[in-house]
């Protein structure tokens, strides 16, 4: 066996184990459990990984659609992944996108535009694994059938757009030790950073008589949110749209406020890492977050001058 196998089995193991964990221990109050597995920030390992998928999230953070997976089965396979392109301006990744790039116009410095990659990830689910899971949670597990287990499950997200402004830190680095200590502590120079992510709706292929609600909510839930939060998340977004989005760790609070010509979740973190805010809305089949590292009370204004 090579030291790359041995790593993914190690990582694979991890993940199993901590999400076994997380979930026998109660949710109160910020959610324990979802911090003690947020904070291993060990990703599945793919068995054939033909290129690098894009993590839509500002700062790296687990995509809802990573969670989701890793909840439905006990491997999951890159079935394409695309790298992420660093373009010029706004009008030149209009040609890489299938819709229609928006820009935030109260900002009047030039930002950095990344187009991100497309990708499609398939797996196949583990009615024993999501059994126990929910059994963990406190769900029960009678809502799943018997006649799903290695039903065919899949995750196709078109590319997408990262449009930063502002004096921002560095994405973290694709590094086992940078995912186990996540972004450095933003510094007073990062205040002036505003990015925008513009992500098409994925496409979800599984099972009709999967539990989707159920299984979103455990995924909300372990990235952080205390139950009430994953069911006022759940009112604003489809189980399409939310896997589109990497919801902050340790949220402080949140409200639901207006968000361009729809309503949206405003979520102020506590963390001392990464940004201070995200506001997420959907719109016309894009899922949007925008994330600061300055103060909250910006960004309703910045999302209300967000346009083509």
């Amino acid at each position: 066996m090579t030291s790359s196998e041995r790593r993914a089995r190690w990582a694979l193991g991890a993940a199993a184990v901590a999400a076994i964990v997380v979930l026998s221990i109660p949710v109160s109050g910020e959610a324990l459990g979802a911090r003690f597995f947020d904070s291993l920030r060990i990703a599945r390992p793919a068995p054939v990984t033909p290129g690098s998928p894009a993590l839509a999230s500002a700062t790296g953070r687990r995509q809802l659609e990573q969670v989701v997976a890793g909840i439905l089965a006990d491997t999951t396979l890159v079935v394409t992944g695309e790298s992420d392109r660093v373009v010029p301006t706004i009008d030149s990744a209009a040609r890489l996108l299938a819709f229609r790039p928006q820009r935030i116009h109260a900002r009047a410095d030039t930002p950095a535009v990344t187009v991100l990659g497309a990708h499609t990830v398939a797996a196949r689910v583990d009615v024993g694994q999501l059994r126990t899971l929910l059994t963990e949670a406190g769900r029960g597990s009678d809502t799943v059938p018997a006649s799903i287990d290695h039903a065919p499950v899949s995750f196709t997200a078109p590319r997408g757009l990262r449009v930063a402004y502002g004096n921002c830190p560095a994405p973290p680095p694709a590094t086992l030790a940078a995912q186990l200590n996540g972004p450095p502590p933003p510094t007073a120079e990062n205040s002036t950073c505003v990015i925008l992510t513009e992500m098409p709706v994925p496409n979800v292929t599984a099972p009709p008589a999967l539990d989707t609600t159920a299984v979103l909510e455990i995924a909300l839930e372990l990235t952080g949110m205390s139950p009430n939060q994953a069911r006022d998340f759940r009112t604003l977004f489809t189980w399409r749209e939310s896997l589109a989005l990497g919801p902050p760790r340790f949220m402080r609070s949140y409200e639901l406020v207006p968000a361009g010509d729809a309503r949206g979740m405003l979520m102020a973190t506590a963390g001392r890492r990464g940004p201070a805010y995200e506001l997420a809305w959907a719109s016309g089949g894009i899922v949007y977050a925008l994330t600061g590292y300055g103060s909250a009370a910006d960004a309703q204004p910045l999302a209300r001058s967000v346009a083509p």
